[in-house]
């Protein structure tokens, strides 16, 4: 009888869940999950055709019309199109409504919708905190013959874009993905004018390092920076960025006229923070022949040595001037002189463990066999 009981239970406990529990009913197993409902057709039920204008202005609105416009059929990406097209210039404008068209520029088939919407508005968008970002979206999708043909209506107002705060970035923008010449030659003609204002020197090294890149002429650049007194320049907190570029990238013949204006003023230069930039840079470029002449006076002057050693921004320029110094008993003469007048005050320390070690002395020959 106790086996019986025992056989019972243990048959009760294999029972599955949700078998029957009397009689020899067998076991089956659960009945299958119920398929997933479909999914809705792409974006047609999100979408309130009619009212994509209003919708654009909406922040999550914004957001869910630039993830699902690119996923639209063609049909209704047509439609979508043809309904905003009358109002992309003021969503480009607009808080939420900018980043929509930002993302439609990268579209192809959205550049002639674009194009026709900016089309003698071009000026004010760039200057404008949201369209300009939309503008250097779309210029940037486009090829460089099409860019080149939207940003021809900037002609003659390039020194006003670079001025300002928004306008400065979309004519960097423009000019490195069009190479427009007009764009050259008015940064060019009004160098030294942009160079001093903060948004306007921005534009003058983005521009004439792109020239350079793309091979185009720097000349009417560099002259205007030579005729607009390069000492005082390379001295100012904004234009000696624009000089650092015509010392790096200019014609070989102009940047000697720029060194020989500068290298006579390097201990000027050299104790301002901003002229220690230009200083360096002017090192950097210098012949081995105009190295040797300023390590020569500047190692002969104590005076001369000692404001470089104790100054904040002149001892950077001391460093590089050690660097450049290519005869290895010239350089041993000013380190032993930098070393011999370090103390716990100037940053003769600081010099020396930032130079490499000298070379060892060459071994000396074999002596003469007996």
């Amino acid at each position: 009888q106790m086996q019986g009981q025992m056989q019972g239970q243990m048959q009760g406990q294999m029972q599955p869940q949700g078998a029957a529990v009397h009689g020899h009913a067998s076991w089956a197993p659960p009945s299958p999950a119920p398929a997933a409902p479909a999914e809705p057709s792409r974006s047609a039920p999100k979408i309130a055709f009619g009212q994509l204008a209003s919708l654009a202005m909406d922040p999550k609105g914004s957001r869910m019309l630039q993830a699902e416009m690119p996923r639209m059929s063609r049909s209704h990406f047509t439609r979508a199109r043809n309904e905003l097209a009358p109002h992309l210039y003021t969503l480009s404008k607009h808080t939420f409504g900018n980043y929509l068209v930002s993302r439609l520029a990268t579209i192809e088939s959205m550049h002639e919708a674009i194009a026709d919407a900016f089309q003698g508005h071009l000026l004010e968008l760039l200057c404008h905190a949201q369209g300009s970002r939309v503008v250097q979206a779309f210029v940037s999708a486009l090829p460089s013959s099409a860019a080149l043909k939207c940003v021809q209506e900037l002609a003659g107002h390039v020194p006003e874009c670079a001025l300002d705060t928004h306008g400065s970035w979309g004519i960097c923008v423009a000019f490195e993905h069009t190479r427009a010449p007009f764009m050259l030659h008015e940064v060019a003609d009004n160098v030294c004018e942009l160079s001093i204002q903060q948004h306007g020197c921005r534009v003058v090294q983005s521009v004439m390092q792109a020239a350079a890149n793309a091979g185009m002429d720097l000349r009417p650049a560099v002259t205007g920076i030579i005729r607009g007194d390069v000492v005082q320049l390379a001295s100012h907190r904004f234009a000696n960025y624009a000089v650092q570029v015509a010392l790096r990238q200019g014609p070989h013949d102009q940047r000697e006229i720029m060194l020989s204006q500068l290298l006579p003023n390097l201990l000027k230069l050299s104790s301002n923070k901003h002229g220690s930039n230009v200083a360096e840079v002017m090192l950097a470029k210098a012949t081995p022949a105009q190295v040797e002449y300023v390590t020569d006076s500047i190692v002969a002057n104590d005076a001369d040595l000692s404001q470089l050693m104790g100054d904040a921004f002149g001892n950077y320029v001391l460093q590089t001037l050690l660097r450049r110094i290519e005869d290895s008993e010239r350089r041993a003469r000013a380190l032993a002189k930098v070393r011999a007048a370090t103390t716990a005050s100037n940053y003769g320390r600081s010099i020396l463990s930032r130079l490499p070690p000298p070379p060892p002395p060459p071994n000396p020959p074999p002596p003469p066999p007996p």
